[in-house]
């Protein structure tokens, strides 16, 4: 993933033509929910219950460390109030891009900010988890998994189409990734399959959500990437710090394993943290429930936030 995104990164800022494989990222987006839904079993689920001051938590972390950003970009950056809100909620980056289209802002600005908010994240995080644990790590594409039989490609498969067709259901945030995993957590805990996805399925899958990322850099000019990129990094450090503190501390409070607290936590991508998860072995399923609790709740109150900074719906 890492070296796919640096790969386009660095093709786009030498003006050779890249382009975001947005055919191919509905499938992709369909497997990341798909892995997250075969990491589900009801063990999993009986320990989300016990999880919930974790949620709690997180909506803390996420609220101040807005709180902080918000401050910083509009005060030591000059972004206006608008720009200065989306860029500090760490929602979906497609859905703080089309909020900023509503406020009349520059959208640029946002699209950059979020974009090298999952570039930092993607790049700066599994470094980071190195230091707070005292376990060796492999770095690399994670455990080697069994081969997929017949009939487990079969319900993949219906897993993937699901999220396909799920993308007329506008109502639901995050659909593409939400309902495979509801699909695949569903078939796996009654128990009408119990396939995991294979290794060189979640390599390919890593290698296009890097290019996807990188693509996003596409068309912009060094001097204008360098003119958000100072304020993307700052925003994006302070909310890697919240997440590792805070990551660090709720450990030993919940009793649970502070890397997958330290990934719930973080401000990357849900489809990126899940695959990360992946690679060092964590609880897949429960980064991935805190971040679709995280962006449930940034499309809840990011337009909340707009309103009384705007004085318009």
């Amino acid at each position: 993933m890492i070296g796919s995104m640096l790969s386009v990164v660095a093709m786009s800022l030498f003006k050779i033509p890249v382009h975001q494989p947005g055919r191919v990222m509905p499938f992709v987006r369909a497997s990341v929910g798909t892995m997250l839904g075969a990491s589900v079993t009801l063990g999993v689920l009986q320990s989300l219950t016990d999880l919930w001051p974790s949620f709690v938590f997180m909506a803390a972390v996420m609220l101040l460390g807005g709180f902080v950003n918000y401050q910083l970009l509009h005060r030591s950056f000059s972004f206006g109030k608008s720009e200065s809100a989306l860029c500090s909620v760490p929602g979906g980056i497609a859905e703080m891009i089309l909020l900023s289209e509503t406020t009349g802002g520059e959208q640029w600005r946002v699209a950059i900010v979020h974009a090298v908010r999952i570039a930092l994240a993607i790049l700066l995080i599994p470094i980071l988890i190195g230091f707070i644990t005292e376990n060796e790590i492999v770095r690399g594409g994670g455990p080697v998994l069994p081969d997929m039989k017949w009939g487990d490609a079969f319900w993949f498969v219906i897993c993937i189409a699901a999220g396909l067709l799920s993308q007329k259901l506008k109502f639901i945030p995050a659909r593409i990734v939400l309902v495979p995993m509801l699909v695949c957590s569903v078939l796996h805990v009654t128990g009408v399959t119990n396939f995991v996805v294979p290794t060189q399925l979640s390599n390919v899958v890593q290698i296009f959500i890097g290019i996807n990322v990188g693509g996003r850099f596409a068309g912009v000019s060094t001097k204008l990437l360098m003119q958000v990129m100072l304020a993307a990094a700052c925003i994006v450090m302070v909310q890697i710090c919240f997440a590792f503190g805070s990551a660090i501390v709720g450990a030993g409070i919940l009793n649970a394993d502070p890397i997958t607290l330290a990934l719930a936590y973080s401000p990357g991508g849900l489809a990126e943290m899940s695959m990360i998860a992946i690679a060092f072995g964590q609880e897949v399923a429960i980064v991935g429930f805190h971040h679709i609790a995280r962006v449930l709740g940034a499309l809840f109150t990011a337009p909340l936030i707009l309103k009384s900074l705007t004085r318009r719906p």
